[in-house]
């Protein structure tokens, strides 16, 4: 027989084991700066899923601060991927509009021409 265990002794007790819920905010910031990759979204007008994912990234980002919430590094990464594609479809767009070997036809119609 195994010996009695130490006096004052607690046993191990399972924790509460009821899941994390994720972050719903999120996970979306996080799927919408993904599609904001897209090449079709790279002009600022269009880079909408882009703002959203920043938008919802951040939300999720202050649901998941206190521990309660799951998925704070989905958060982060779609804040982080969402302002660099925002910043990408800036400049794209900045230099469409500024190059003089691109010639624009109204908001979102443009011709670039190499030069060379």
């Amino acid at each position: 027989m195994p010996p009695a265990p130490p006096a004052g002794y607690q046993g191990y007790q399972a924790g509460n084991s009821m899941p994390r819920k994720n972050s719903g905010m999120a996970i979306a910031g996080f799927v919408l700066a993904l599609v904001g990759i897209i090449p079709c979204f790279w002009f600022w007008v269009l880079q909408i899923p882009g703002y959203l994912g920043v938008i919802l990234s951040a939300i999720g980002l202050k649901q998941t601060k206190d521990g309660k919430m799951g998925a704070r590094g989905l958060a982060i990464a779609g804040l982080i991927i969402g302002i660099i594609v925002v910043l990408l479809a800036l400049a794209i767009s900045a230099y469409v509009y500024t190059s003089d070997d691109c010639v624009t036809d109204g908001l979102f119609k443009f011709t670039c021409i190499s030069t060379n």
